[in-house]
């Protein structure tokens, strides 16, 4: 093929993708980049795009017009040229809506956008470990109240307001009183409402409040007037080992077996479903092969089976079944003084990391001295209280609990619930515990 030849071809073909282009530039066209906006019930603006080849409009249908707006509502528009608009929904205080936008102009008509916002309707919800209300502030014997229930709601415009009755039950409820007949929220958005517990309480014990908010009745809360003794507090702070399940990332463990465990030991990294100390049960493999390392990672007096290391925090429970022993987490013997019984306020963060994973635990007083919770002791387990346990996985949640009538004669105890078995066996399951707290 000649010069000449090669020539009059790429004219040819120039000449084609010349025509091709006038032929595209020259047909009209109105397009957008998405076809449904999203909204929160709050009054909010999203964007999109046009692409046009001349005026374009933005009609809004009048049963839209008085929750949607469109700005700016026309433009003119180049092939080339991306056009922003903003469309804003006004807050929505009713159930959950839909709309459409429709775009027109360069051609085309009644090219739709559609519009979903979320319901905006008040609701009371939950705190994070799924209680309906607390109990925050101070109770403490002999000292004026600083508590008050605490009530999470979700969507309020700032205008409502609820009538409302408490009562109160329990041996430390004496001295103590709820003065509000109605509450009211002044502020738009998510919150609480806070309750004040006034008065002051005149002895140690279990404080019931039973709250109806127009006539709803949103349950019982419970806490404890204190006598102010801190009994034991419990941070993991000396676990370093182990992969962080939690916090979902790689973690390090010794290299020595655990007969030789010391925190000043050579490490190397383990993955995030390993087990800290190589694997090695604290209150049970560690506690009876390493004396030492047990004092020095400040675990001296506590017992159960089925635990293990991870950074900061303990595990309780395996991811394999484990015959007959539950995961347990058993405290030193209480420091009560002789002859004396106490209502206890326990405090703690929990957690779980994946499935299978337990919906509840239990909390009890289980004699002192005993290793741990298995399926013939079980019934030794008493005053128990089952926490609810769907908190859902990798975060850390704030509970508190009263276990009553503890003695000096008992420990308290953390253990997969007496349902956990099946065939004979106590199932795979974990949770994790940090930030023990036990008062009276």
């Amino acid at each position: 093929m000649n010069v000449r030849s090669i020539t009059t071809i790429l004219a040819s073909l120039l000449a084609t993708l010349l025509f091709l282009s006038c032929e595209e530039n020259s047909e009209e066209f109105l397009k957008r980049n998405l076809e449904e906006l999203h909204f929160d019930y709050t009054e909010s603006t999203r964007e999109f795009t046009v692409r046009a080849t001349g005026d374009w409009s933005v009609a809004i249908p009048a049963e839209y017009s008085s929750w949607i707006t469109a700005d700016p509502a026309s433009g003119t528009g180049r092939p080339d040229e991306y056009q922003k608009v903003r469309i804003t929904c006004e807050r929505n205080v009713g159930d959950s809506r839909e709309g459409s936008i429709f775009l027109n102009g360069s051609g085309q008509s009644d090219v739709e956008i559609k519009i979903f916002q979320r319901d905006g309707l008040f609701e009371w919800t939950t705190l994070p470990n799924g209680a309906r209300m607390s109990i925050d502030g101070m109770l403490q014997v002999e000292n004026a109240s600083t508590a008050f229930i605490k009530i999470p709601y979700l969507k309020a415009t700032g205008e409502e307001s609820f009538s409302m009755s408490a009562s109160l039950s329990g041996n430390g409820a004496e001295g103590l009183s709820i003065n509000q007949s109605e509450v009211a929220i002044v502020e738009e958005g998510d919150g609480f409402i806070a309750i004040p517990i006034a008065g002051t309480p005149t002895r140690q014990g279990v404080v019931n409040v039973q709250v109806t908010l127009d006539n709803q009745d949103l349950g019982t809360v419970s806490s404890l007037a204190r006598m102010g003794s801190t009994i034991l507090t419990k941070s993991f702070d000396e676990f370093k080992w182990g992969g962080d399940c939690i916090g979902n990332r790689a973690g390090i463990t010794s290299v020595n077996a655990t007969a030789d465990l010391t925190l000043a030991d050579e490490t190397k990294e383990c993955s995030i479903g390993d087990n800290g100390a190589n694997g090695s049960g604290v209150t049970s493999t560690i506690r009876g092969n390493n004396v030492s390392f047990y004092e020095e990672i400040k675990m001296t007096g506590w017992l159960g089976v089925r635990n293990y290391m991870r950074p900061g925090y303990i595990q309780v429970g395996a991811a394999s079944a484990t015959a007959s022993e539950y995961g347990s987490l058993i405290t030193p013997g209480l420091d009560i003084p002789d002859g004396v019984s106490v209502d206890l306020l326990v405090t703690f963060r929990g957690a779980t990391y994946n499935d299978p994973s337990p919906n509840r635990i239990m909390l009890g007083l289980f004699p002192k001295g005993v290793q741990g919770v298995n399926i013939s002791n079980m019934p030794n387990v008493t005053q128990r209280v089952y926490v609810p346990f769907g908190i859902g996985h990798q975060k850390w949640v704030e509970f508190s609990v009263i276990v009553q009538n503890a003695t000096n004669a008992s420990a308290l105890t953390f253990s997969l619930p007496e349902e956990w078995v099946e065939n004979g066996a106590v199932q795979a399951g974990r949770f994790y515990l940090d930030d023990i707290v036990v008062s009276y």
